[in-house]
């Protein structure tokens, strides 16, 4: 059946976390811990209005969706974030979904410790990249980059291409302003990126200090794709 991306609507929120939630599962801390009780209906409800919020609240930001065009189900969503010759305030995870102040910092010490990698990453290029979420504070000249912040498929339509569709709607672009890609990848996810000239790097492993140390840790795999087309 065909398959068609476009830009989503407000009104695709809802069943953009939807997916969010389902793809995840209960596999990954991160999302359990930033987004509590997601596959609750509550938590649906909540997560879709924070997606809401994050898509009014950047300017540089595109929420794509795949959907089939049969059925009209949407099957597929990504987040995108574009910069061009600008470096966004780097924010810390706030609001009270959380039950309680434990939970809160346990989710903020997880949100700013994924990002480890990308800051590292950034500052080594220059802040010159494709990459996956929010750049540091530090200023960089004429900075250039686009982050693939979410991409997640609706586990009843995998192994269809949309996955594929959104990937390559990015890379397009990092081609075109010739910087390199860098991914936070599942070993699910990983043939696609690699399918896509992303390279591995290693496997990340989030620090916990020790009063969380009996919590689950964050894991994903480091994978970069070289700067197409020349310098």
């Amino acid at each position: 059946m065909p398959l068609k991306l476009e830009v989503c609507t407000d009104n695709d929120m809802p069943r953009a976390f939807a997916i969010l939630s389902s793809a995840f599962g209960h596999e990954h801390p991160y999302i359990e811990a930033c987004f509590p009780e997601h596959d609750q209906p509550e938590g649906r409800k909540v997560g879709g209005e924070r997606m809401l919020a994050i898509k009014h609240a950047d300017p540089n930001t595109t929420l794509l969706k795949v959907t089939d065009t049969e059925s009209g189900e949407m099957m597929a969503f990504a987040k995108w974030n574009i910069y061009d010759s600008v470096v966004p305030e780097e924010v810390e995870l706030e609001g009270d979904f959380w039950p309680g102040q434990d939970e809160k910092e346990y989710a903020q010490h997880l949100f700013r410790q994924y990002l480890v990698p990308r800051r590292k990453a950034i500052r080594e290029s220059g802040g010159r990249l494709l990459w996956k979420s929010s750049l540091t504070q530090e200023r960089f000249a004429a900075v250039t980059s686009t982050a693939l912040d979410i991409l997640v498929v609706d586990p009843g339509c995998q192994r269809r291409g949309a996955g594929r569709m959104l990937v390559k709607w990015g890379t397009a672009i990092a081609d075109q302003m010739k910087v390199q890609a860098v991914v936070e990848a599942t070993d699910y996810g990983r043939p696609l990126y690699e399918s896509e000239g992303f390279n591995y790097v290693y496997h990340h492993v989030v620090d916990l200090p020790e009063k969380w140390a009996g919590r689950d840790r964050q894991k994903f795999i480091w994978m970069v794709r070289p700067v197409k087309g020349g310098a």
